[in-house]
Order: C-alpha cells, then sequence, then structure tokens
C-alpha cells in the first residue's frame, strides 16, 4: 500500500488500542494479566455519554486499558444494545488517532465505512468498514486523556475530552 492509499494520514504507528469484549470482565483482566503480562488501569463502573445513530444516551460502562502501551489493550465489559453487546472472540475493534480526526472519518466514510457510534461529521466514533471491522478514530487530546488514565494520572471521574 502505498502512502497515499492511507485514509486521512492515518498509519500503523498510530494504532493507539486494540478493544477487546467480554462478559466476564474482571476474569478476563486476571486472564490477560496472566497470560500476557500487563497491568492494568481502571475498569470500574462508570456513566459515559455517547451517542449512537443519532440518539445520546447514558451508559453505564466499565473500561481498562493497560498500562504498557501504545498500543493499549483497551477491555470492555459487555453492554446490551450498544456496539459492545456481544464478547468479542479476539478483536472488537482497532483505534487510531489521527492530527485531523474529522478528516480520518470522513475520509473512511467516503472509502465506503459506516458511522455506528459518535456524531455526523465529528471527529471521533466507530466506523464499521465494507468488510465488517470496526475501526475507531480519535484526536489528540482523546489520545492524551487515555495516555493519562492509563499512566494513573487521572480516573474515570475526570471527563473526557470532545
Amino acid at each position: 500500500m502505498t502512502e497515499d492509499a492511507i485514509p486521512a494520514g492515518l498509519h500503523p504507528a498510530q494504532l493507539f488500542h486494540v478493544g477487546v469484549t467480554a462478559v466476564d470482565f474482571e476474569g478476563a483482566k486476571a486472564e490477560m494479566s496472566r497470560n500476557l503480562g500487563v497491568a492494568w488501569k481502571g475498569g470500574r463502573p462508570t456513566p459515559m455519554e455517547i451517542v449512537l445513530g443519532d440518539e445520546a444516551r447514558t451508559i453505564e460502562m466499565r473500561i481498562a486499558h493497560t498500562v504498557q502501551g501504545p498500543p493499549h489493550i483497551e477491555l470492555i465489559q459487555c453492554v446490551p444494545d450498544t456496539p459492545w453487546a456481544e464478547v468479542s472472540r479476539g478483536v472488537h475493534h482497532l483505534c487510531y488517532w489521527s492530527d485531523d480526526a474529522v478528516a480520518a472519518c470522513a475520509a473512511l466514510e467516503s472509502a465506503g465505512a459506516r458511522r455506528v457510534m459518535g456524531r455526523a461529521g465529528s471527529g471521533g466514533g466507530y466506523l464499521r468498514t465494507e468488510a465488517g471491522m470496526l475501526i475507531e478514530i480519535i484526536g489528540p487530546p482523546m489520545r492524551d486523556y487515555l495516555t493519562a488514565l492509563a499512566r494513573g494520572e487521572l480516573d474515570r471521574t475526570t471527563r473526557a475530552p470532545r
């Protein structure tokens, strides 16, 4: 693939985290710690505001990130009626950061990806490619926020950037 073919400048070096979903959140954390030698930050139930389609919702989520990274592993407890409803049998999504997240989202959409989470035209959210892959795009403010969470410099009570 040529550099010109990379949508909106996304590059493998910009892979920020690999998302995994699990029903047994604590069991999955323990298993990955044991098998992969990783340590975690986060994981307490926290209300989060999200946009699904055109509907703004507040849902309770449990999310933890590995201290090691990037790329980090992001573990999310399954939540019914959301993109995290079902347990992943491996990778749930890939998260990339972009200096121009709006352009990155627009490029993916113009290439056929469908937005499943996040406001239309925004620089963040989940986009499902035609092949079925779920890609999350974040900008530098969210990348920096998640990095601070993983380092233990913040906790989930600190409001995430929009």
